[in-house]
């Protein structure tokens, strides 16, 4: 019985090439697409699944006196953790990915590898797998490494690497374990595991300072909330004697702003949703995940509604079938069982193809952005279980409407050679199948008008004012040390032609590194900042506009307590009147203000900055450049930098920080628009074969206008109105869609567009005329049509 089903299914397959195909192509490209944005949130939903106890694994951070919640904590607290039962086991560490590292082996050298810094506690709350290598001893001393396969062999061209040594920031480290490769990710992202982490000594004093990761494993899964309890006993007994210098009490000082408090995050929650301060990488996008999800959805539901559609445009071929079907006795339910498994069947058979070409994709994706997607059918075939799942669902819902609309037909007229149309009350069909046609080009339009605004979005990032200038500004990153003549270096780069001003600074506009400063204004009350250690040429390097007050002068005497501010800082202190010479937190005094400029990136509002002139230990060197010719210059700051310093001449420029992250944005908008241009080929696909359909089922109507005097103009107009008015219906329900749906993703800027009419008609326009292109082919078709042909069984 079964075999029979499926030679009937083939044979119909063969029969109808065009429209099969079409089937095909639409479901597999659609398939394809959602197989690609599922394995991707797939993958981000399993971070940390890795590690065999991750429900058990906590990070634990700590509310800085009104810094708010940040993902160091202090050091101190690893030795109070034996107060808490629950806990088994705790691992401090920190991630070094600064710019004067270099693993180097010889003459291969790898620049700025990610370190991940640890106490030997490491393998006891993550349960790294080692290829080679014993967890019990391979970060149990100093100058131990463990590293991944792959940077064993970048840096050696092996992976037999165990006892080999390499040099790192001037030690030498030997090699005591290779990692195994990870099927799941992690949000700890390294080349290799270091064993020399600065991890000192408790004392009361460092209680005011943060740095360092603290992560714990409990004997048990527990609720954030208990472990926050207990460590909340922490604070009050050892931490509030200490920081404390109100007449609160102990309880009342843990609700104000000035406390110090502890959190225990689970790891599972850190990759998904953490956007703390001093986050250990970059953790996932939600937005990015949400938009996502929505266009899969969308895709998927487009591609079975196309199915549907051309399943039915292919079946009405088959209308003598059905009737003689039903003549020799087959039951409704067989037929629905036949147009079921030919469901299944070309479900499957667009899976298979489907799923190729998601491998495909995301090989496409990963070599033009990197291992964006690390997991594949291949490399995990549990996923091909749960895609065999899948397809048998949408196999299912997508035939369902045609295998029961097809076979309640009535076999008499059929078998008389009458149409579908002819023969079926298609009042009911045709209203769901306008409906589906609503619905598919609602999705169509509301990505259409999506992606207009995400890419207006993206140029008006390209256009924001930054607050300073950031275009040829060269940035050298280098351990300037005491023995280095700063003022020596910077006179002699300013006699080089094309070098307008040069600044040691410790920190410039987006260039990932944190610093944030807490500031009590009283008892209850705090402001933290973004710092910047500066030097007197700052401001006119970066071309900072001065609003108030004075930068700092060359010849001034360094005093640590003279402060700049921007704008978002002075308002956030609250000072009155003249900033200038005004004192706040008892402490610093304001001496200029500056305009707002971004300090990270485009989507947070600008937050309070403040500068300190502090050379004790700048990290970079950046040099204003004015010179039409680069090169040149660039020659001349070598020979200037290579005479002077011992270290290489290796820079970058400060555009390219803000290129990083607008490169982000891009890919997010170009991810956007790749998926809509395909969801929009699926519903053309779908709109063709739903043409197609009409000009079969209307073919006598047409021939009977042609008789009686219709032009194919005529014909054109009347078969396109139909289509017209539901392309329009749907732009119509789309616009309240994309307008809700675009405002909340714009609220993730704090510099974002306004929705414009301009979009709108764009969209509205791209709509109509991919519509129209889609069914001009069949309008023609049917304008052309032979009268004598139409009606000749009438």
């Amino acid at each position: 019985m079964i075999a029979h089903y499926l030679k009937t299914s083939f044979r119909a397959l063969r029969k109808n090439p065009l429209l099969s195909t079409l089937n095909i192509v639409g479901l597999s490209v659609g398939l394809g697409c959602f197989l690609v944005i599922v394995t991707y949130l797939y993958q981000e939903n399993t971070y940390e699944k890795g590690f065999t106890d991750y429900d058990r694994i906590y990070r634990l951070e700590e509310e800085f006196l009104g810094m708010g919640r940040t993902a160091w904590s202090t050091s101190n607290l690893q030795y109070k953790l034996n107060e808490i039962p629950e806990i088994e086991s705790y691992v401090r560490l920190s991630v070094d990915q600064g710019n004067e590292g270099k693993a180097i082996n010889g003459e291969k050298i790898i620049k700025m590898p990610k370190v991940l810094k640890a106490t030997d506690g490491l393998f006891e709350v993550f349960d790294f797998s080692l290829q080679q290598g014993d967890v019990a001893r391979a970060i149990d001393g100093p100058n131990k490494a463990v590293l991944t396969k792959d940077f064993a062999r970048r840096l050696f061209a092996t992976e037999d690497v165990m006892g080999k040594t390499f040099e790192y920031m001037g030690k030498e480290l030997m090699v005591t374990g290779v990692l195994a490769d990870q099927v799941f990710e992690t949000h700890l992202k390294f080349d290799f595991i270091s064993s020399n982490l600065y991890n000192p000594e408790y004392t009361d004093k460092r209680w005011w300072g943060i740095g360092g990761y603290i992560y714990i494993k409990t004997t048990e899964p527990l609720k954030p909330q208990l472990l926050n309890k207990q460590l909340d006993e922490i604070s009050k007994t050892y931490v509030y004697p200490v920081v404390n210098n109100s007449e609160l009490s102990a309880e009342e000082w843990l609700s104000s702003a000035n406390k110090i408090q502890f959190f225990a995050k689970p790891i599972r929650d850190i990759y998904l949703g953490s956007n703390e301060k001093f986050e250990i990488g970059t953790n996932g996008d939600k937005q990015t995940r949400v938009t996502l999800s929505i266009i899969g959805v969308f895709i998927l539901v487009i591609a079975i509604i196309n199915f549907m559609n051309l399943t039915t445009a292919r079946s009405s071929l088959r209308t003598k079938e059905i009737g003689l079907r039903k003549v020799l006795g087959t039951r409704r339910g067989h037929l629905v069982f036949q147009f079921l498994t030919e469901s299944t069947l070309i479900t499957l058979f667009a899976a298979l193809i489907g799923a190729g070409l998601s491998e495909l994709f995301i090989t496409l994706l990963n070599q033009k952005l990197g291992e964006v997607i690390g997991l594949s059918i291949l490399s995990y075939p549990m996923l091909g279980v749960y895609i065999l799942l899948g397809v048998l669902v949408v196999g299912f819902l997508a035939g369902i409407y045609p295998a029961f609309y097809l076979s309640s037909v009535k076999m008499i007229p059929l078998l008389k050679g009458m149409k579908l149309g002819q023969v079926l009350n298609l009042g009911n069909a045709r209203t769901l199948r306008n409906g589906l046609v609503v619905l598919q080009f609602t999705i169509s339009s509301t990505l259409i008008i999506g992606s207009y605004f995400v890419y207006s979005q993206l140029q008006h990032l390209k256009s924001v004012d930054v607050g300073f200038d950031k275009e040829q500004v060269l940035v050298i990153s280098h351990s300037f040390d005491a023995t280095v003549n700063l003022e020596a270096l910077r006179n002699e780069l300013l006699t080089v032609p094309g070098v307008e001003q040069a600044s040691f600074n410790s920190r410039l506009p987006a260039d990932r590194s944190a610093n944030i400063m807490s500031t009590m204004l009283g008892p209850e009350k705090s402001v933290a900042f973004n710092a910047f250690q500066v030097d007197p040429y700052y401001a006119e390097t970066l071309g900072l506009q001065l609003l108030q007050g004075k930068w700092f002068s060359p010849g001034q005497s360094v005093s640590d307590s003279l402060v700049v501010l921007n704008r978002a800082g002075l308002e956030a202190v609250g000072l009155e009147g003249d900033p200038v010479g005004q004192v706040f937190g008892n402490y610093w005094r304001v001496i200029g203000v500056v305009e707002d400029f971004i300090v990270d990136n485009y989507r947070e509002q600008i937050g309070p900055a403040i500068m300190t002139y502090d050379q004790s230990s700048p990290g970079q060197l950046a040099i204003k450049l004015n010179s039409q010719n680069v090169a040149a210059t660039l020659a001349s700051v070598q020979k200037v930098w290579e005479g002077l310093m011992a270290g290489p001449f290796e820079y970058k420029y400060l555009d390219q920080n803000f290129t990083e992250i607008l490169n982000k944005e891009k890919q997010n908008a170009d991810a956007v628009l790749v998926f809509t241009i395909l969801a929009i080929f699926i519903s053309c696909l779908g709109l063709f074969g739903l043409a197609a359909f009409m000009a079969d089922q209307r073919a006598h109507e047409f021939g009977i206008r042609k008789v009686l005097g219709a032009s194919v103009a005529d014909i054109v107009r009347n078969f396109g109105f139909d289509f017209t008015r539901l392309i329009v219906l749907a732009f119509v329900v789309a616009i309240p869609v994309s307008v809700y749906a675009v405002n909340l993703w714009l609220n993730g800027y704090a510099n974002r567009i306004e929705l414009g009419v301009w979009g709108f008609v764009i969209a509205a326009l791209l709509s109509f005329g991919i519509a129209f292109l889609t069914i001009a082919f069949q309008s023609l078709k049917a304008g052309r049509l032979n009268p004598v042909k139409t009606l000749r069984n009438e």
